[in-house]
């Protein structure tokens, strides 16, 4: 697969159909639109394009955990559905346990992330984050002390031992280097390194292709 930098080239839409799904983080938004399962879909696409089983990777479990809960709180009536809901808060409260991978149900998650390593991933309530990213290990995208989380765009890549906290944006194409801390908003295409953060001046831009 190749990436133009001319966009204005219209690349092959991800298989709508049947088989496995052919990922294409260009066309994966808007092929998954609002559909958890077609999130999911893509996560698995994601998780086996860079070489993990999927099936047996303990982010993509976290992430079907968080897609189900998303699912059965827009189900109505609300209390036909109270049992689901506990049962699912309690898998996921065991799962994180075991993996300490811990996305809250109310944040917002786009298609084909890829949580590569099971530990120490906690993603607030109030976080946004795009299509086509990726958090490495022992990374915490948390609150601050201005109300609201952060917003993550598209084809963001975090670094192992990074935290973002606040409500920053982060925007697409971004790169946030291993142990850096994020206090404040990250430009499209830059890269952010150190404690705290501050934007590299010349930067290339990260490929999701293995």
């Amino acid at each position: 697969m190749f990436i133009f930098s001319d966009r204005s080239i219209k690349l092959p839409l991800v298989d709508r159909t049947r088989g496995p799904l052919q990922y294409n983080r260009d066309t994966i938004k808007d092929w998954a639109g609002d559909s958890q399962w077609r999130a999911c879909r893509a996560d698995f696409a994601r998780f086996r394009q860079h070489g993990f089983s999927g099936w047996g990777s303990e982010g993509f479990w976290a992430l079907v955990i968080h897609r189900l809960q998303k699912v059965v709180r827009q189900c109505r009536p609300r209390w036909l559905w109270m049992p689901a809901r506990v049962v699912l808060s309690v898998i996921n409260k065991l799962f994180t346990m075991v993996t300490h991978i811990d996305i809250h149900p109310d944040a917002q998650i786009g298609p084909g992330l890829l949580i590569p390593h099971v530990g120490l991933v906690r993603v607030h309530g109030n976080t946004k984050i795009g299509a086509d990213c990726a958090i490495h290990h022992v990374c915490t995208i948390g609150a601050g002390p201005r109300p609201g989380g952060a917003t993550i765009g598209d084809h963001v890549l975090i670094g192992c031992h990074s935290s973002i906290i606040g409500a920053v944006t982060i925007g697409d194409g971004a790169v946030i280097a291993a142990n850096s801390l994020v206090i404040s908003d990250v430009p499209p295409g830059a890269t952010a390194m150190g404690v705290p953060a501050r934007i590299l001046p010349a930067t290339a831009r990260y490929s999701a292709e293995p």
